[in-house]
């Protein structure tokens, strides 16, 4: 039997579909299609707790969108304040071209005719932009497309909830418009959600976020819906999404298991870690999988958990695992690049995960270039200096410039003075000009 809410939602769902031709007509669609060519200034009230900077930034619970991006989990932006939601329709020969959302501050200069409708009803305008989508999922790039349900889903209307539901559902919509609604699902919903969420994530299998995972069981079109369903449990309010993505990830297919593994690291919940703590040490997982449990813990909104990843190293028997580790450990701030260090140094490590941690080292902005250069000078192993090498190459600092310079000019070894004047010759500096004019010259 189906619940209340779920007869609810398809209720509303199947009035949004019945009834979205007549949305073309009313008050606000009359207006803006009456209004000379230019732009027409519309505004409403937004929905409790939307905020903005008055121009690019927008955000709302967990998401924050601006002009090129949009983010979802924890975010600072100072200067996101309340304010009401305006709207910015660009107008040709009747239709509209264009549409710009913001929240808060006055309206911008135009030289273009400018029609203001003032204030109308939050409803009118929630009818309104949910019916305009069609129109408007074709227009503009990436970012653009990623903000065309601001208006719709941020008027303060209680029926956006179940329109989203009716949107991610309609085939007929762009791939990217329905992964747009399933978030927003997410972000607007509370538990009752959870079970409409969980029919997306295993509508076909999910992408796992980072590295691919090979899934037979994967159709067309459904993997981008599938992963976008997790991300989306992940948002929803008071962790109800967690125990979903808990199962995801223990009873999915292996794309679903991936994909479920990295949205649990972005929830901050104790639930998730200590799930993740039990792919991560299941000998019988996909090391895949695995390895993405390693690298959704290093991320998240809480701080990550770098010492229980320093603990389990030494259980790993798997190189793709202790690599994994080496790479969430270049995100530590506090002791990773020292720890990485140690096992670039550490004799007793195999030569391949020496490299590994060395380059990770090299590209953590906290590892101080002498710490590299030490490794180089003590380096036994020709293949490692080689590597060594390298990772200074990758590194715009002056003392990683002066090792290099150093080598070339000074290094016993002929390869390695080889291997610095190759790299040294994609440096864009006179000295390094100058050395190899020298060296030409002799």
């Amino acid at each position: 039997m189906r619940s209340s809410f779920a007869a609810t939602v398809i209720a509303a769902a199947a009035l949004a579909v019945v009834s979205a031709p007549a949305l073309a007509q009313n008050t606000l669609a009359q207006r803006v299609s009456r209004s000379p060519d230019g732009v027409v200034h519309v505004q409403f009230d937004p929905r409790p707790g939307t905020c903005g900077d008055g121009k690019d930034v927008i955000g709302y619970r967990k998401a924050l969108f601006a002009e090129s991006f949009q983010s979802i989990g924890e975010w600072n932006a100072p200067n996101c304040r309340p304010g009401p939601m305006r709207v910015a329709l660009s107008v040709a020969n009747g239709k509209i071209t264009k549409v710009k959302s913001y929240v808060g501050g006055s309206w911008a200069r135009t030289s273009e005719r400018v029609t203001d409708l003032g204030a109308v009803p939050s409803s009118e305008a929630a009818a309104y932009f949910f019916a305009l989508i069609p129109q408007l999922e074709g227009f503009g790039g990436r970012g653009d497309k990623s903000r065309i349900l601001l208006p719709a889903v941020l008027a303060d209307d209680p029926s956006a909830l179940s329109r989203v539901i009716s949107l991610a559902r309609d085939e007929a919509r762009l791939e990217e418009t329905r992964r747009q609604a399933i978030q927003w699902i997410g972000l607007l919903g509370d538990a009752r959600v959870v079970p409409v969420l969980v029919t997306f994530a295993r509508g076909g299998g999910a992408g796992p976020a980072g590295e691919d995972i090979d899934d037979d069981e994967g159709r067309p079109g459904k993997r981008g819906l599938a992963t976008a369903a997790m991300a989306a449990l992940s948002t929803v309010e008071n962790g109800a999404g967690v125990p979903a993505l808990i199962d995801l990830a223990r009873n999915g297919t292996s794309g679903t298991r991936g994909a479920a593994v990295f949205w649990l690291g972005q929830t901050g919940d104790t639930r998730a870690f200590a799930a993740l703590h039990g792919v991560i040490e299941n000998a019988r997982e996909d090391e895949r999988i695995r390895a993405h449990a390693i690298f959704s813990l290093s991320q998240g909104d809480r701080p990550p958990e770098f010492a229980y990843l320093r603990s389990v190293y030494p259980r790993f028997t798997s190189d793709r695992l202790k690599e994994s580790v080496f790479q969430a450990m270049g995100q530590d701030q506090s002791t990773g690049s020292s720890w990485l260090i140690d096992r670039a140094r550490d004799n007793g490590e195999p030569l391949k995960l020496r490299k590994t941690a060395l380059f990770w080292a090299g590209q953590s902005k906290n590892t101080p270039t002498k710490d590299l250069v030490a490794v180089y000078r003590a380096a036994a192993e020709p293949s490692l200096r080689e590597h060594a090498i390298f990772v200074l190459s990758q590194r715009d600092d002056e003392a990683a410039l002066n090792e290099l310079m150093r080598i070339a000019r000074e290094d016993s070894d002929r390869q390695m003075r080889s291997r610095a004047l190759f790299w040294l010759g994609q440096k864009d500096d006179p000295r390094v000009t100058k050395l190899i004019g020298d060296r030409v010259l002799r």
